[in-house]
């Protein structure tokens, strides 16, 4: 059996320890890896440019409920741990929750010194040497022609922090495929999940600059990275000025769009 394959099925010691996905994932990984293989139909493009060794912030869009799935995929197929930020309603959840934490998922409690655990465990995870993946929208993206969004600033600060590099990677085909507020995919012809890696880069503060003005700075960059990808996959140029969510009504999420709201279908 090659090497590579070792490594994507995490067997024999073939991964260095911080790219081990551990046991959970290990077994989940035996029936739902050829299930995704089926439902998402991916392609990939670009993996190449996920760093092999140390510490590593993966930051993806955010179209709906399959992303976790898709770029978890992704990132196991490769060799790499999928190890991610996820909400707090996540972990409240029985059975998913106690599986969750015993994948070393990190939850994310927002609101005061709770969101800032999470940051703390992420630098942790990174300075093992792990790479972790975010979502720096937060949420399903509100704008309606299905672009990322303006970002949170937590994966701009744990990248200024800690020097761990950005990897920007963008997702298309989610919506169509699992859309939002239904409880189950919808798989069918033409209907399969693009993911373009971008290349890796670091950041830092400018001289003068504040913590806040870098964090803003880093995320307005790296929001611009991803979108550019999006528009290499989608064939389309990426606005100028990203949706900024903000005291939207529109609430994906929740299943609960504005008035008039019509999103973009997705190819």
């Amino acid at each position: 059996m090659s090497t590579s394959l070792l490594r994507s099925w995490d067997v024999l010691g073939a991964r260095p320890a911080p790219r081990r996905a551990g046991a959970v994932i290990g077994l989940v990984q035996l029936p739902v890896r050829p299930l995704l293989s089926v439902l998402t139909r991916p392609t990939w493009i670009g993996t190449e440019n996920l760093p092999a060794t140390g510490a590593v912030l993966a930051c993806g869009n955010h179209l709906g409920p399959v992303d976790a799935f898709a770029y978890g995929h992704l990132l196991q197929a490769s060799g790499f741990a999928p190890r991610f930020l996820a909400k707090e309603a996540m972990f409240r959840v029985p059975v998913l929750g106690a599986a969750l934490r015993s994948a070393r998922q990190i939850e994310v409690r927002r609101g005061g010194p709770r969101g800032r655990d999470a940051l703390d465990d992420a630098r942790e995870a990174l300075g093992r040497g792990e790479l972790l993946m975010m979502f720096p929208e937060g949420t399903y993206t509100r704008d309606e022609q299905l672009w990322p969004m303006q970002a949170r600033l937590g994966a701009a600060r744990l990248a200024v922090d800690t020097g761990a590099p950005l990897v920007p990677m963008a997702s298309w085909g989610g919506r169509r495929l699992w859309p939002v507020g239904s409880p189950v995919p919808h798989p069918g012809p033409g209907r399969r999940i693009v993911i373009r890696v971008g290349e890796p880069y670091t950041v830092a503060r400018q001289e003068g600059e504040t913590p806040q003005q870098a964090a803003q700075r880093v995320s307005t960059e790296l929001m611009t990275r991803i979108s550019a990808l999006l528009g290499r996959t989608r064939g389309e140029r990426p606005p100028d000025v990203l949706h900024d969510p903000r005291d939207d009504d529109h609430r994906p999420e929740i299943g609960r769009p504005q008035a008039g709201f019509r999103p973009v279908r997705q190819r």
